[in-house]
């Protein structure tokens, strides 16, 4: 899992580097910013308090390994559980493998992991890439590099991000990249970035 985070105030990057050192960088900011904060990466926005002195959001910043309590399931394995609807054919599928229902879907879900398509790999990273973008929904230029996203349109998406802040601009033409190089056949710089 990534250890490098994006601060994004007022559609601008003003911290980039791990949870802590982001709090230390926009609390000497001064003032009551409340940055949305995105795991570099998978560009999933992180949740937390910024109320407090920089010693209270340090200490509220939510652990990686901080599960919520759960009496179902095997807890101490990782375990959690949750509903699944199938149809009664996959119930009957179910039943004639060796092992119990659950333990074949995880190993199912296992596998399609580790061997993930091309083309789901890029949806993956286009909707990560989306997802970004959406904090900087108010820049012009928004919606021509939302569809040329989607195309693959290296010189259109180019065009239409030209005028969004330099630093943000250059991570998602980065990431814009990676996603076209996976159209073009590389797969070079891509594994666990589907995480």
């Amino acid at each position: 899992m990534s250890k490098d985070y994006l601060a994004i105030y007022k559609q601008n990057l003003i911290a980039r580097g791990d949870l802590e050192g982001i709090v230390r960088e926009v609390k000497a900011l001064g003032g009551a910013i409340e940055p949305v904060v995105l795991n570099t990466q998978t560009c999933e926005r992180l949740e937390f308090s910024w109320q407090g002195d920089i010693d209270t959001v340090i200490g509220n910043l939510p652990l990686p390994a901080e599960k919520p309590a759960n009496k179902r399931g095997r807890p101490k394995l990782g375990v959690t559980s949750k509903e699944v609807t199938l149809l009664p054919r996959h119930w009957a599928w179910l039943k004639t493998q060796r092992g119990g229902a659950s333990a074949i879907i995880r190993r199912l879900i296992d596998e399609a992991i580790e061997n993930v398509s091309v083309e789901d790999l890029i949806h993956i990273k286009q909707n990560q890439l989306y997802n970004l973008m959406t904090h900087l929904g108010d820049l012009q230029g928004f919606e021509e590099a939302s569809r040329a996203l989607y195309r693959n349109s290296k010189a259109s998406f180019a065009e239409a991000i030209e005028s969004w802040p330099s630093e943000l601009r250059t991570i998602i033409m980065d990431k814009f990249i990676e996603i076209s190089d996976l159209h073009n056949g590389s797969t070079q710089g891509t594994s666990d970035s589907h995480e």
